[in-house]
């Protein structure tokens, strides 16, 4: 399978993987920005934005197994993994196989526990919204709550990038996070740095669900954006930035 991906600037290389329901068109300003000092990598996960989607009922693991097989491809040794809410099940499940092939680990908006119960029944009403309404209407709807004000500006472009998603992709990955394991052993056992930044205001990724998580490894560092919900890439980018940047230096020491 022949993913989607923009390599941007030079130096240690950094992999952003965007949440759901979007692309990579969702790091474009971020990614420029982080170029300036790093080698920046943003791909289009399976099914979404310019990559093929993957074939019926996968799982968060073949999704990981594709994009270490896009990495071996395009032969991207020693980055930094980030990832975005979706992102970052996606990131821990490749750490998870295949360690050794990265020198740090971040989270952004995201958590190795698993669905709770009553999540894995939101998920469920989402399948059965987007059944009876179609996918517009429900990704349409799923982007303003992402963010702590709901006037801010780029709301709008978040819409525009979350309805180019088929409904195939949106109720497969729906049902691949409801599925997937817990995975906070990642945490536990991955012998190189980890970063885990929360949004004070995040409603679906709570920093005190966050924070728990922090405490597994004396190798995770934890940062709260403050008045930030679950877009801390477009609600704080200068703070978002400055936080990556240490860390993917920091990742290059022992």
């Amino acid at each position: 399978m022949s993913l989607h991906f923009i390599e941007r600037g030079s130096g240690h290389p950094v992999i952003l993987i965007h949440g759901f329901p979007l692309n990579q068109q969702i790091w474009d300003n971020f990614a420029t920005s982080l170029s300036s000092s790093f080698r920046v990598f943003t791909i289009d996960l399976p099914g979404f934005g310019n990559s093929p989607a993957l074939n019926n009922d996968f799982s968060i693991e073949d999704v990981a197994s594709t994009l270490l097989t896009w990495i071996k491809e395009v032969n991207i040794k020693n980055a930094v993994l980030v990832g975005h809410s979706l992102g970052g099940y996606v990131a821990l499940a490749m750490v998870e196989q295949e360690p050794t092939l990265f020198s740090g680990l971040v989270l952004f908006h995201s958590t190795a526990f698993a669905d709770s119960e009553e999540k894995k029944q939101n998920r469920n009403k989402s399948l059965e919204f987007i059944e009876k309404n179609g996918v517009q209407a429900f990704t349409s709807n799923f982007i303003a709550p992402l963010f702590a004000d709901n006037t801010n500006s780029a709301i709008a472009l978040v819409k525009d990038i979350s309805i180019q998603a088929s409904a195939d992709t949106v109720t497969g990955y729906t049902k691949a996070m409801r599925d997937r394991k817990d995975r906070t052993v990642v945490l536990k056992q991955f012998p190189k740095h980890i970063l885990i930044i929360s949004g004070q205001k995040d409603a679906g990724i709570t920093v005190e669900s966050v924070e728990k998580q922090a405490q597994l490894s004396p190798r995770i560092e934890f940062h709260v954006l403050e008045n930030v919900a679950h877009m801390g890439m477009l609600e704080n980018e200068g703070k978002t930035l400055e936080l990556l940047s240490q860390f993917v230096l920091k990742s290059n020491q022992p």
